[in-house]
């Protein structure tokens, strides 16, 4: 459940932390991550009391709330908090303004298949957008928690790269789950792109090294070859390719992988 489908902060935190007397343990985790006792959580929670914007700030970390849905959700703390009606409409017009930046977002998904080149370059700026991307068409990693334990990365961080790709349409939210969008990301090799998309891969596949998974397939090799034979070998290459391209389009998804091929000459 996302905070923008909220005008009360309380029930945004009633919708995450389950009715009073839920065995969720959720409200014991909020009290202790911003040390208050449970106590004043369910007050709170039933309009007796309100947090602290510090309270505020807290429970955005413990959600791992991005930059935007923290500002979101304290000026719904802030409405409520208002000590006059004046400045409660103030709060409520920023809100509203905030909500209509959201829609109209969610509008232009549906008026073409383009994404703009700053969103392409964003995306292609590290290899974790396309990591995101992948992972989320397999059953379990459409949350963001489950995302961020996979790609070993904070919740913060990953509720931002979600966020992004929900933004352009590579991703989008069906019951609290995030699927893959109706838009796709794409790179000729003409593009000015793509040595920076490959470069990432490469570094990922470095890093993925340290983890040595006897599953994985590694092959490393300097070698002299003759012109008629290094023909040979891109011919096969290109081959493989394309009866992998074949096989991925017709298999079902199971799973997550990363492909590289590397082969080229030594000395330019």
């Amino acid at each position: 459940m996302q905070v923008w489908e909220f005008l009360s902060y309380r029930a945004y935190l009633i919708s995450r932390l389950g009715p009073e007397g839920s065995r969720s343990g959720s409200r014991k985790e909020l009290a202790a991550a911003i040390q208050i006792h449970t106590t004043y959580v369910s007050q709170v929670l039933k309009g007796k009391a309100e947090f602290s914007l510090e309270q505020a700030e807290a429970i955005n970390t413990f959600f791992g709330h991005t930059e935007e849905e923290g500002e979101y959700f304290i000026l719904l703390l802030l409405q409520d908090r208002a000590g006059s009606s004046k400045l409660k409409k103030r709060f409520e017009s920023k809100i509203q303004k905030m909500r209509d930046e959201r829609l109209n977002i969610s509008k232009r998904l549906n008026v073409d298949n383009a994404i703009s080149e700053k969103d392409r370059e964003h995306f292609y700026s590290s290899a974790v957008y396309g990591a995101a991307h992948v992972l989320c068409s397999l059953p379990n990693y459409r949350t963001v928690p489950s995302l961020a334990e996979a790609l070993r990365l904070p919740r913060v961080r990953v509720a931002e790269i979600v966020e992004f790709l929900l933004r352009i349409g590579v991703l989008k939210s069906e019951k609290d789950l995030l699927l893959p969008g109706p838009r796709h990301v794409h790179l000729g090799n003409e593009s000015e792109m793509i040595l920076k998309h490959h470069i990432n891969w490469r570094m990922h596949c470095i890093s993925n090294l340290q983890f040595l998974n006897k599953e994985d397939l590694h092959y490393s090799a300097c070698l002299s070859i003759s012109h008629d034979g290094a023909f040979r070998v891109k011919e096969a290459i290109l081959d493989t390719l394309k009866k992998t391209v074949s096989i991925v389009g017709e298999s079902k998804v199971e799973t997550g992988y990363v492909l590289n091929f590397d082969f080229y000459k030594l000395i330019q």
